[in-house]
């Protein structure tokens, strides 16, 4: 279930209040009106004894997330077999819809310019690191061996990588229909999107990918320019967003933003940033995944500065493809969760080599300084802080390059 009736009523309370208010009120009145709430705390683990990769974890010992190419066969159908019934598994945080979907409606929301919770600033990587710990949480309620696995794009980087095997994720999109992807467990017809961002008239049920299609991401990220952010020693910097230089913001030069002079707001796609400078990184893997974004052949975009219309013109694309990965409501495509799963063991890894840092402590956006209350997280019952979120240990895992 995603129905218009339920978005106009997100769209018109979040329009109607302000930024301070919809990280409180308006999250809350978008829980209720989804049916409720969900008073299951988050579990945070005692540091335990680290068992070798692979091992079940039990007993409170410390889960470890492996790179998805050293999955066996039966771990990938494993994972896959999981993901696939959190789909079929009915939300107790959203009646109507399903496990999977409450998880990409979410992420969908997050966008809203009222609340712009999990992109764009500080918080980018803890709100995730949350969003993957419940994500994964959920699969281990099916099938308890399973952790999410990353895929490490800086390596296996071509188009007949492991992740698109058939008994995997499935491959690229097939150009004679509609570049759907029409292999492995997540195919045409075998997984159906039900989550669709706001802006979005086509509502293509199935995942698309064109690989490298889009001119601004024809690749994927090297390992120069991983190890290129991973050397910038702050974590952020004022003004906490997408403006924020990259020089001195590892969030948001890994983010992917670069040379961004505004931020406007489309009342119906939400916050988005006007750059002159290239997606990396994070941007760059989801764009070379989905190829080209449809919603590019416009030709314009609408947003808002203030009370002022602002139209944006955009390039003409090479091609018309509506890629999954591309949207808003980019989980519908489960690779996201093998990007993202690398992308928080990148942050780790940073804070190896930086220190367990985290700013801004005050004076940023609601829901950004460190010790703020994350949407939707405290409306689920949980208190959920990017301070909660610096260590792993504490959450009950760590990563394979971590041993």
């Amino acid at each position: 279930m995603d129905s218009p009736r339920f978005e106009s009523f997100a769209r018109s309370l979040a329009a109607r209040m302000t930024r301070r208010h919809a990280a409180g009120a308006v999250a809350g009145s978008l829980l209720a009106a989804m049916g409720g709430t969900r008073a299951t705390l988050a579990q945070h683990a005692t540091p335990a004894p680290v068992p070798e990769p692979g091992a079940t974890p039990v007993n409170g010992e410390l889960a470890v997330r492996r790179n998805g190419k050293d999955l066996s066969a039966d771990e990938r159908r494993a994972f896959v077999d999981a993901v696939l019934a959190t789909k079929e598994k009915p939300s107790s945080w959203a009646p109507g819809l399903s496990v999977y979907d409450t998880f990409v409606l979410w992420h969908r929301d997050a966008y809203d310019c009222a609340l712009m919770a999990a992109h764009m600033g500080p918080a980018f990587f803890p709100w995730h690191r949350q969003f993957l710990r419940m994500f994964e949480q959920e699969l281990q309620a099916i099938e308890p061996t399973v952790t999410l696995p990353y895929w490490d794009w800086t390596v296996d980087n071509t188009a007949d990588a492991y992740l698109w095997d058939e008994d995997f994720l499935g491959g690229n999109g097939n150009p004679s229909e509609g570049f759907a992807v029409t292999t492995g467990g997540f195919s045409k017809g075998n997984w159906e999107i039900a989550i669709f961002d706001y802006t979005d008239s086509r509502r293509i049920p199935y995942i698309v990918r064109d690989f490298g299609a889009m001119p601004s991401a024809p690749a994927l990220p090297t390992p120069d320019d991983l190890e290129a952010a991973l050397g910038i020693p702050t974590y952020d910097a004022a003004p906490w967003n997408t403006l924020a230089p990259n020089a001195s913001s590892f969030r948001n030069s890994f983010e992917g933003w670069h040379d961004c002079v505004e931020e406007l707001c489309d009342p119906d796609g939400g916050m988005y940033p006007v750059c002159t400078g290239p997606h990396t990184l994070h941007n760059q893997v989801h764009l070379w995944v989905a190829g080209e974004f449809a919603f590019a052949a416009e030709g314009a975009r609408e947003g808002r500065r203030g009370n002022q219309v602002v139209v944006e013109a955009t390039p003409s694309p090479e091609t018309d493809v509506f890629g999954t990965m591309a949207a808003n409501s980019s989980p519908s495509d489960p690779v996201f969760w093998l990007h993202h799963t690398n992308v928080d063991r990148i942050w780790s890894e940073w804070m190896r080599r930086h220190g367990t840092q985290y700013l801004p402590e005050t004076g940023g956006p609601v829901g950004h300084n460190l010790d703020d209350p994350m949407w939707p997280y405290s409306h689920l019952g949980m208190t959920i802080t990017p301070r909660m979120m610096l260590s792993t240990r504490d959450l009950g895992y760590v990563y394979d390059t971590e041993l």
